[in-house]
């Protein structure tokens, strides 16, 4: 101990006796973590060299890294106060705190977050979170938490690892958004982490209302256009004859940039060096420059899609394509067809257990994207990427040729614009959205950790893609000859099987579930409307607390059915954003003089029940439809 007159400190060093419980509780809360930290408290050894842990003069513990001490000497927890109310935080929204220390902060804000879905805390040093594990009781600090808010510690992730884990929250993100809590004194120990990894909280807002939003707008046309391919589906092979089929061997994934025209003689040669996966908006531009891709792939859902396949004859590019891609397409091209299943989309999962799983992977947001993960479940390595170029070279939006081709309109100081760096150090811009597509690229490059290069020579940087001159590619990465085409004709003309009546029986099964789902929201519909009536007439008697009753009763009844939800998934997003929503209502404790809130809650519910009933219908009726092709096919036969 100090003499007096100097500050109270008294080294806490040895551990207070939570950790090993504290372990317990995470290996609980969160088991896909407790393995990594683990290793990482190994690693990090003891004791913890510069971080040490000392008592402040109110007699609870502070973590001191090197020369910062994390939190006041003498009173934390009335600092953590100060701090968390003058942040004036919305009641609703998602939580990410950056920087843990004692967590005094964390304590502050779990005391406002009874409507929150989660909060996340992102500490970069491992020896701090264990120093917390020592002196803090997580128990004591869970059961705070209000019933449907939820707690994730993300420790020493990078960036990119952060944004990959949050990928799984993008409803609540979309429907109840996300904001950053700077720990001040935690980010002075690493600004330049911190200030990344806020940076991909707030990209992640914007990847899920890309990808919600794009759901929502689509998802009637998806779902339109999977039932019109489920014919194809049943006869076309599967990708996944083609999976690492090309192991080891080069491929060139080409975009249609507007850089491309520089770089697309140089393609001719690669052909037969490196399998060339075209975009769909890139096929015709390569194909009037005498090159054919040995792949064109194509996802895109609506119909001006189709113009990039008209007049083409006779050519030997395999067109990729998922269940949701525009049926006129399917119907157009005379080449080789392979089928993507997609994972996670609801009726393509059925299509898989009731048909076959034509070789999962995902697309990405874009086609781009698609092209890029293609040539991973092929093999291929190195990968390329040529007019690639996430911005807009010579003002231009596309390679010319391309049917999609015009003058940017894009200008510094517009909305939805943003500068992002180029491959030659300095900056260029780009839209809002392309600077989305851009971080999904680099999410992607560090999830599937490959060799890549970007041939574009232009345009924005693409982390983890090395920049290099296509010339300079063919030359030092490829090498072998192979009959590539050959190759993806043999997988193509292998026989494809399908058991019809099997097929059959799980159609009957599918449409019997959607008639109870859509019965049972009509009357979830009416005994809402039914309610919305009594309260604007201030009906408030025993009867409104029985109708209320009967709407318990109905959800409760619908949750039951679990296999039509599964089957409904993704083309009820719009539903479940709402349902997704956070809201203060009680109805316990509502107001009747003040009847507001109960009716935006009823509002709600009558769009949930009026949306399920209408996508069952429609579902019936491309099921029904489906059923008649099918019985027609076994009669056929």
């Amino acid at each position: 101990m100090s003499s007096e007159g100097d500050t109270q400190l008294i080294s806490a060093r040895k551990s207070s006796g939570f950790f090993a419980g504290n372990i317990d509780i995470l290996r609980q809360k969160q088991p896909d973590i407790i393995d990594d930290l683990i290793t990482a408290f190994h690693d990090a050894g003891s004791p913890h060299n510069d971080v040490v842990t000392i008592i402040s003069k109110t007699g609870v513990p502070v973590v001191k890294v090197g020369d910062i001490t994390v939190h006041s000497l003498y009173d934390p927890i009335k600092e953590a106060q100060r701090f968390v109310s003058s942040l004036q935080i919305d009641p609703y929204i998602n939580i990410a705190i950056q920087g843990l220390g004692m967590g005094y902060h964390l304590d502050e804000i779990i005391a406002q977050s009874g409507n929150r879905d989660f909060i996340l805390i992102i500490e970069k040093d491992i020896r701090v979170f264990k120093a917390f594990l020592e002196q803090r009781d997580l128990s004591g600090i869970y059961a705070q938490l209000a019933r449907n808010c939820k707690l994730y510690f993300a420790i020493g992730r990078t960036p990119i690892e952060l944004f990959r884990a949050l990928q799984g929250m993008a409803l609540t993100i979309f429907a109840n958004g996300i904001t950053v809590i700077n720990h001040p004194a935690s980010i002075k120990l690493d600004i330049g982490y911190y200030t990344a990894t806020g940076m991909k909280v707030k990209d992640i807002f914007q990847w899920a209302r890309v990808n919600t939003i794009s759901q929502i707008n689509a998802s009637e046309d998806f779902a339109s256009n999977i039932f019109a391919n489920m014919p194809e589906y049943l006869r076309l092979p599967g990708i996944k004859r083609l999976f690492d089929i090309f192991k080891g061997f080069p491929g060139i994934v080409v975009s249609a940039g507007p850089s491309l025209i520089k770089n697309i003689r140089y393609l001719r040669a690669a052909q037969g060096k490196a399998l060339i996966i075209a975009v769909d908006t890139a096929f015709k531009v390569l194909l009037g420059h005498g090159i054919e891709p040995d792949m064109v792939v194509s996802i895109d859902y609506t119909k001006h899609n189709e113009r990039y396949f008209v007049g083409v004859e006779d050519t030997n590019a395999a067109l990729v394509v998922d269940p949701e891609v525009y049926p006129g397409i399917l119907r157009r091209y005379t080449g080789p067809k392979f089928m993507i299943s997609l994972p996670g989309k609801s009726l393509c999962d059925w299509l898989a257990l009731n048909v076959e799983d034509k070789g999962g992977m995902e697309k990405g947001l874009s086609v781009a994207h698609t092209a890029f993960l293609l040539a991973g479940k092929l093999g291929l390595s190195p990968v390329g990427f040529v007019g690639q170029d996430l911005s807009f070279p010579g003002k231009m939006t596309h390679v010319r040729g391309s049917a999609m081709v015009r003058r940017s309109s894009v200008q510094a100081g517009q909305q939805d614009t943003v500068q992002v760096q180029d491959i030659f150090g300095g900056t260029v811009l780009t839209t809002t959205s392309m600077n989305v597509f851009l971080r999904h690229f680099e999410e992607l490059i560090d999830q599937y950790k490959g060799e890549y290069y970007d041939l574009t020579e232009g345009g924005a940087l693409m982390a983890g893609a090395k920049p290099m001159p296509i010339k300079e590619f063919l030359m030092t990465k490829t090498g072998l000859q192979l009959d590539t085409k050959q190759i993806i004709r043999d997988a193509f003309y292998r026989p494809v099987k399908c058991d019809y009546e099997k097929l059959i029986m799980a159609v009957r099964s599918a449409l019997s579930g959607l008639r109870q789902v859509a019965k049972v929201s009509e009357e979830g519909k009416k005994v809402v409307q039914n309610l919305e009536r009594r309260v604007n007439k201030q009906a408030t008697n025993y009867n409104l607390r029985k109708l209320f009753e009967q709407w318990m009763n109905i959800s409760k009844e619908l949750h039951s059915f679990r296999d039509v939800f599964v089957l409904l998934g993704n083309n009820i997003t719009d539903v479940m954003v709402l349902q997704a929503r956070n809201s203060s209502f009680d109805f316990d404790s509502w107001d009747e003089k003040n009847p507001d809130g109960l009716l935006k809650f009823l509002s709600k519910e009558k769009t949930v029940f009026t949306a399920l009933h209408d996508r069952c219908e429609e579902f019936m009726g491309n099921f029904l439809q489906l059923q008649k092709y099918l019985e027609n096919e076994v009669a056929r036969r």
